[in-house]
């Protein structure tokens, strides 16, 4: 309650018993006046014998005290005043009589009194209104200005009066501040870019469903949403544009979440709980009841769908894919991280699979995904603690088995797994950017060997080290090669790099730049795998390549589809007039070999000609054979083991 409504209060009470005090006063006086007047009037007393009157009850002994009545009594029932007690007779008026008497003398100067109080009261509540009036407009045109804060159609301040305004400000007030702050804190737990439920808040939502199902005993569903190309866009278009993708991309999935009725709110504003943003190009949906696995994958087919559909940005349409993954609980999972973890799982499978596509976990995948957990921790170690080595294969010229140069291969010999195949640790490796330091070590081992061959007169030959594409993201190439070739002093002319195709593809303009500067200090550069992509022919003409390296699968194509033996003729023909090496690899059979000498391929790589071999194997096989060779034309001969029967003439 506000001081000026106290002030007013404690007015009108002093104010009322004044009042009642005056009209108190007036009262009695005029009660004992009329009293005298009437028994000397003599006209309406009579006359009794005093063992008529009784003595009234108490209460009414009270009353005539308070009224200043000494003698009044009863007489047949009616209460009357005496005026003298006279031996035994006295003179009574009623006091009915006696009262009507009085108030018909008191009705005029009661009621002017009356408007004296009231005159008074209202003088001074107008003065006191008029005085807090002057210190409440301020306040209300604060008030005001907070409102307009929170609403920019808040009707200002009206001639209703500031006390009345104030008070129903106040309330609409109160209304704003409880839905601002119902809007504070669901942006504190929403993602800021698509306004979908951050990670935080969608993993305890999904904790508090999930003691819910273990309560009732439902099952539960968790979709893991993963953008497919996401890069392409970020990188061809710019951030901005990829912001506007994860915009749309939040759109559709809330449609999704209508659609199939599986909206979950908290509160009467508009946050979907059981959707969710994870981070980056990552999104997950949640369903509460789940009656069987067919129904997470209508789900999901629905959100593949939605995603499938052009993306319009612009004047550009974009295309992208998803791929999902689904967990259920409890048979995937019994907690939530663990489930969210396991739709992870699948959905890395899904996106190994095709993409675009969805999977639900099984226990098998959880396997692998636990292998690939233990390898990377592993490679950790086996880095740390130096456990890697190097094998070198050789690369001949089909006449006289002289050696082109050596490619070197990372084997990991594992303490308790034993030989572990680089098909499985290599692809751990680059997922985990582990291949940086792993790179780091090949290229200065691999450095380092041929430089030890170098010196001992083979300097013909080359070592051939390959990069991968996260390599080449993350290390500036030229300073990178040149660093370590200054570190075991090897010339450039005995170093080449191997870069496979897909990688050629994707290379920026700086990458080129790059390999440019190396060739130009007399690194040789090759594409490796070459068949395997989707690269343009003009890439061949355009990037600063000197080697080409067919793929073993294209040449076991060419031996039985005659189309790929053309277009394998077109291919070595075209390097020809481009003056580029071609080197066919993975050569294991014989008539592989024949087709290949026949197609005029001068070079050739695979266990037919020698499996990749340790570094003491090499150095044997070569400075402990014809070293006058060796002498005479800076290189080694590798002629192939006769058990192998082989005969290249």
């Amino acid at each position: 309650m506000s001081n000026h409504s106290i002030k007013i209060r404690k007015i009108f009470f002093l104010n009322s018993i004044i009042f009642i005090l005056v009209s108190y006063m007036l009262f009695v006086a005029s009660l004992l006046k009329n009293e005298s007047s009437l028994f000397k009037a003599n006209k309406i007393t009579v006359d009794v014998s005093l063992s008529a009157l009784t003595e009234p009850p108490i209460y009414l002994k009270v009353i005539s005290t308070i009224l200043f009545f000494h003698d009044v009594y009863l007489h047949k029932e009616t209460l009357v005043v005496a005026n003298s007690h006279r031996s035994e007779h006295t003179v009574i008026i009623p006091l009915r009589t006696l009262f009507i008497n009085t108030l018909v003398d008191l009705v005029a100067p009661i009621a002017a009194l009356f408007v004296v109080l009231l005159t008074s009261i209202t003088c001074t509540t107008l003065i006191n209104i008029k005085k807090y009036s002057s210190k409440l407009k301020p306040a209300c045109q604060k008030v005001d200005a907070l409102l307009k804060s929170f609403d920019d159609n808040h009707q200002e301040m009206n001639n209703e009066g500031e006390l009345i305004y104030l008070e129903t400000a106040l309330d609409h007030l109160k209304k704003q501040t409880a839905n601002h702050k119902a809007h504070r804190e669901e942006e504190d737990i929403c993602d800021k870019l698509t306004k979908l439920l951050d990670r935080h808040a969608y993993m305890d939502h999904i904790s508090r469903e999930i003691e819910i199902s273990t309560k009732t005993g439902r099952k539960s569903g968790l979709l893991f949403v993963d953008l497919d190309g996401f890069k392409r866009v970020n990188d061809s278009f710019g951030h901005s544009f990829g912001d506007e993708v994860l915009i749309q991309v939040s759109e559709r999935l809330r449609s999704v979440i209508r659609s199939q009725g599986l909206e979950f709110k908290e509160t009467s504003l508009d946050l979907e709980y059981n959707l969710a943003r994870l981070g980056g190009d990552e999104f997950s949906i949640f369903v509460q009841e789940l009656t069987s696995s067919e129904e997470a994958i209508r789900i999901a087919s629905n959100v593949l769908q939605e995603l499938e559909r052009d993306f319009i940005l612009g004047n550009k349409n974009i295309k992208i894919s998803a791929s999902i993954g689904i967990a259920i609980y409890p048979d995937s999972a019994a907690t939530p991280n663990a489930l969210l973890q396991m739709a992870d799982v699948a959905m890395y499978r899904a996106k190994a699979q095709g993409r675009g596509v969805y999977r639900i976990y099984t226990p098998e995948m959880g396997s692998k995904m636990r292998r690939y957990h233990y390898l990377l921790e592993e490679i950790r170690l086996a880095i740390d603690s130096n456990n890697f080595s190097l094998n070198y294969q050789p690369i001949i010229h089909v006449d006289g088995y002289t050696i082109s140069y050596f490619e070197a291969l990372a084997r990991w010999h594992h303490s308790s797994e034993g030989y572990i195949t680089p098909s499985e640790f290599i692809p751990i490796a680059e997922d985990s950017n582990l291949i940086l330091e792993l790179g780091d070590w090949v290229l200065d081992e691999a450095c380092r060997q041929m430089a030890s061959w170098y010196n001992a007169g083979m300097k013909k030959s080359r070592i051939s080290v390959n990069v991968s594409g996260v390599q080449l993201k993350h290390r500036s190439l030229y300073s990178w090669v040149m660093s370590s070739l200054s570190k075991t002093g090897l010339p450039a002319s005995s170093l080449m790099i191997e870069i496979t195709e897909s990688c050629f593809i994707e290379a920026s303009k700086d990458i080129v730049v790059e390999l440019e500067k190396l060739r130009a200090e007399g690194i040789m550069i090759a594409i490796d795998d070459f068949g395997t992509g989707f690269s343009s022919l003009s890439l061949l003409a355009d990037l600063p390549i000197d080697i080409l390296k067919i793929d073993q699968l294209f040449i076991s194509k060419a031996m039985k589809d005659i189309k790929y033996k053309k277009i394998l003729c077109s291919i070595v023909s075209m390097a020809e007039q481009l003056e580029l090496k071609v080197v066919a690899e993975g050569i294991e059979q014989i008539d592989q070999l024949d087709l290949l000498k026949s197609l005029g391929v001068a070079y050739i790589q695979g266990y037919l000609i020698s499996r990749p071999q340790p570094s003491n194997y090499v150095g044997k096989k070569i400075f402990c054979q014809n070293l006058s060779i060796l002498a005479q034309t800076g290189t080694g001969v590798w002629e192939p083991e006769e058990s192998r029967g082989v005969s290249l003439f």
